[in-house]
């Protein structure tokens, strides 16, 4: 009787293995006691393999953090996408950005490990260029004409301060996330209206 030959997995399932199992091992520990062998076990693929993919546990640690960000900024441009031009759209990314949080309060190391600042830097550009975007079509559907610059600047800002909000209500479970949003809202609004008021009043 022939010896059932083990199916090959495909790169893409095997990179999905990987990461998948990476996630659940840094979640549980910090990045120094992680181990690759156990990442491997779990995965059930070789450490060696694990290696010749990411280079190093650094380079595994990098990739599942860009992966949860991929997801994030994949999530942001559906929720801006489904709703019509205008401020509502800057409204979507926020609440998608919170929602995105919540559904990963368990692994907030996804969104702030110990990631180069090369990869993190690279995360909230992509980030700010949506805003900023987003941003833009507002100000033009109000006959507007954007200071690139200081959409940028704004962009950025928002980002910014995204992040911090965000770091802070993750921990607080007595906080509602609608609460958490209205007043990140608030302050955003005024930076907003700011930047649109100095624009009208070049013009």
């Amino acid at each position: 009787m022939a010896t059932p030959t083990r199916k090959r997995l495909p790169r893409a399932e095997r990179e999905e293995r990987m990461l998948d199992a990476a996630r659940r091992v840094f979640g549980q520990t910090a990045f120094a006691a992680a181990s690759m062998e156990e990442i491997a076990e779990r995965s059930g693929i070789t450490k060696a393999l694990l290696y010749q993919y990411f280079g190093s546990k650094e380079g595994l640690y990098e990739a599942t953090i860009e992966r949860g960000r991929a997801e994030l900024f994949a999530a942001l441009q559906a929720a801006v996408e489904g709703e019509p031009p205008g401020p509502g759209r800057l409204v979507a990314f926020v609440n998608g950005y919170f929602d995105y949080i919540e559904r990963h309060r368990d692994v907030p190391w996804l969104l702030y490990g110990e990631a180069s600042s090369a990869a993190v830097n690279a995360m909230r550009k992509r980030n700010a260029e949506l805003i900023a975007e987003l941003l833009a079509e507002t100000m033009a559907q109000q006959g507007r004409t954007p200071d690139p610059d200081a959409l940028t600047v704004l962009a950025h800002a928002l980002v910014g301060a995204g992040e911090q909000v965000a770091r802070w209500w993750i921990a607080r479970d007595d906080v509602a996330k609608a609460v958490a949003v209205d007043r990140f809202l608030a302050v955003a609004s005024g930076a907003i209206d700011a930047v649109f008021r100095a624009a009208a009043a070049t013009h």
